[in-house]
């Protein structure tokens, strides 16, 4: 019986993953770009937490939470691999409008836990909760981000 059911959740793995990819690939992407700021880094890092979740798949309970948890851990760890390396701010991309150039200018000024905290929350529309759980960190201290983030942005923008 065991072996019938692993054998069942292992037909219905290449259906569950292909429809994770459909319903959360696109959505990853920009979210893992949003937070490094390039394209094809967003892309590798996204593909490599599918092959996470591939791999893990009969285990997970939840692929789509673990997956957004493994995007936002990769984005943070290219995030640090990245200050190693330089300590410039990424360059904005080319067809960014000139009106969001100085907010993605003074975004990637902020802290990297104040800009993944306010990214997640402003533009990924997650709640302090659900942020909390993808950095490992408390409630509290997200909001604590969130709260000091936005203070530096409307300082530095001017409004």
């Amino acid at each position: 019986m065991e072996a019938m059911r692993r054998v069942s959740t292992r037909q219905r793995a290449p259906q569950t993953l292909e429809a994770l990819y459909r319903a959360e690939y696109i959505g990853m992407v920009r979210l893992a770009y949003t937070l490094v700021g390039n394209n094809a880094e967003a892309e590798e890092v996204v593909q490599e937490s599918f092959v996470d979740v591939h791999r893990r798949l009969d285990e997970l309970r939840k692929p789509g939470a673990y997956l957004r948890t493994a995007v936002v851990s990769r984005c943070r760890s290219l995030l640090r691999r990245r200050r190693v390396m330089q300590r410039h701010a990424p360059v904005p991309p080319e067809q960014l409008p000139d009106s969001a150039c100085e907010l993605w200018d003074v975004l990637h000024r902020l802290d990297e836990d104040q800009r993944v905290a306010v990214v997640l929350r402003y533009f990924g529309q997650y709640r302090a909760s659900e942020i909390a759980e993808l950095m490992d960190m408390p409630a509290s201290t997200v909001r604590s981000h969130v709260r000091r983030g936005l203070a530096i942005l409307r300082r530095e923008l001017g409004q």
